[in-house]
């Protein structure tokens, strides 16, 4: 298929003429349409548009002429960082990735809230496995709303005309909130918490006004792409409406999800030039490309952090270049805050405070880490969730093995009697091991692996020696002179 607008037209493949003189019965995959606002003439021209956009048949390819109908479909599965491009294509193309394909992506979207960090109050005072579940909102698509359903049946507009789309928070979550902030005890709704909870509530809802600009508090996925949105108090309403209440979330979707494509796009483009710049041959780069102007001066490592976290940084801090403006004073403080940031691409850094490192720091942390579990494929996510709830397993046993030990050694205090079990050095510093297995290192993932295929294998030789010092604690445990009491003669 090529991409020229100056090919010769082809006759359609669908026998309806542009004219709309011969109306035919339609093919199921194509009548459903009719009845979304397009009538005979318009799903003619459609089809006749993406015909065009095709190689002529006079041409010496040898390229096969797929039917509009079949490539219709096979936009829906084009991946979200490259679907934008293909509007260019035709004017067919263009409309349907403005409708129903975009309306496909939104069945597939998720919007994320993060509450904050793990040092952050009052989250700090969680254990880990609460802080999992609390610390990231999810919430699904719902429907979309507009006009009612018979009144869209009556004007004959498609489903996806309506403007505003509801996504459904995760039920699972509002409970959980519910029970640690302490509405679940005064049998109140989710706005009954206690005051620190309500403040972290309040800046999830954007009603917060000493947000610091770049801080992360939504994000969306779509298939492999994870982008913080840009939600604001500015747009509060308008783009965006929380009903924490009865756990919806409101938001313009069409303006939303062409914003993030847009980002999503972007960051595509500059990831495959910085590859070509700098990796394609690091020992000569191409130090005359227009990108390379800011990039002089380099280490021996052409990137500051890593090629992905580089280009990552890079486009947030553009797109936040992009919202300030520059005729408000306190607009031009927060720009040149934001040019003291960290230098990207390898350039050296002039240690600046900011207070605004430390923000950029958390926000890509966590994008980086929904990326890469957005990456994995469910084969890959539900082995990484079995190592995790095995290299629990072994962590709690091995634990109760060394407490029953240390008890045990505690009854056979003699003098110059010392022994000592060595566990392995991640159960004894297994704090230091994130709970969530996403955030493993590929280093450390091979290391838990083969700690667990070893301890899968003793296992029935570690329960073994458990039960064996738990029964002689036990022995031991009883005083020496329990039977002196004795109504016995012996």
């Amino acid at each position: 298929m090529s991409q020229s607008r100056t090919s010769a037209p082809v006759t359609p493949s669908s026998s309806h003429a542009p004219g709309g003189h011969n109306h035919q019965p339609l093919p199921a995959y194509l009548a459903r349409h009719v009845n979304l606002g397009f009538n005979q003439d318009d799903i003619s021209a459609l089809l006749c548009a993406i015909d065009s956009s095709q190689v002529s048949p006079s041409s010496n390819t040898r390229l096969a002429h797929l039917p509009a109908e079949l490539l219709l479909q096979i936009l829906e599965y084009v991946p979200v960082d490259h679907v934008l491009d293909w509007r260019l294509v035709c004017r067919g193309f263009r409309d349907a990735i403005d409708g129903r394909v975009l309306f496909h992506h939104l069945h597939r979207t998720e919007l994320i809230g993060y509450l904050g960090s793990r040092y952050s109050h009052p989250l700090a005072a969680l254990d880990d496995e609460q802080y999992e579940k609390l610390h990231l909102l999810r919430a699904r698509f719902d429907c979309i709303q507009g006009q009612a359903a018979d009144a869209l049946a009556k004007s004959d507009t498609p489903v996806w005309s309506g403007k505003k789309a509801l996504f459904r928070v995760d039920g699972s979550w509002l409970d959980e909130f519910r029970h640690i902030s302490g509405a679940a005890a005064r049998k109140g709704d989710i706005w009954d918490s206690d005051r620190l909870w309500m403040d972290v509530l309040n800046r999830l809802c954007l009603r917060s006004s000493d947000e610091v600009i770049g801080t992360l508090r939504w994000c969306i996925r779509l298939d492999h792409a994870v982008l913080d949105v840009d939600f604001s108090a500015q747009r509060l309403g308008s783009e965006v409406c929380f009903y924490m209440r009865e756990g919806s979330i409101q938001i313009n979707w069409k303006d939303t999800m062409v914003r993030f494509l847009k980002t999503e796009r972007a960051l595509r483009l500059m990831l495959e030039k910085v590859h070509i710049l700098f990796l394609s041959n690091p020992a000569q780069p191409n130090t005359r490309h227009p990108l390379l102007t800011l990039y002089t001066q380099k280490r021996d490592s052409p990137f500051t952090y890593s090629h992905a976290e580089d280009c990552l940084r890079a486009i947030r801090r553009e797109r936040l270049f992009a919202t300030l403006n520059r005729s408000d004073r306190n607009d031009r403080t927060m720009a040149w805050n934001l040019r003291l940031l960290t230098p990207l691409f390898g350039r050296p850094s002039e240690n600046h405070n900011t207070n605004l490192q430390p923000i950029e720091d958390e926000a890509t942390s966590l994008l980086l880490l929904l990326r890469r579990a957005a990456a994995l494929s469910p084969t890959q996510t539900h082995h990484l969730e079995t190592l995790a709830a095995n290299y629990r397993s072994m962590e709690d046993e091995l634990h109760e093995l060394d407490n029953a030990f240390g008890e045990f050694k505690a009854y056979m205090s003699l003098p110059g009697f010392q022994m000592n079990i060595l566990l392995p050095a991640m159960i004894s510093n297994a704090d230091h091991v994130p709970r969530n297995p996403v955030a493993w290192s590929d280093e450390l993932r091979v290391r838990i692996e083969c700690h667990v295929e070893r301890w899968q294998s003793q296992r029935r030789v570690v329960e073994q020696v458990r039960m064996l010092l738990a029964a002689s604690n036990e022995a031991m445990a009883v005083p020496d002179d329990s039977f002196d009491e004795l109504d016995s003669e012996f």
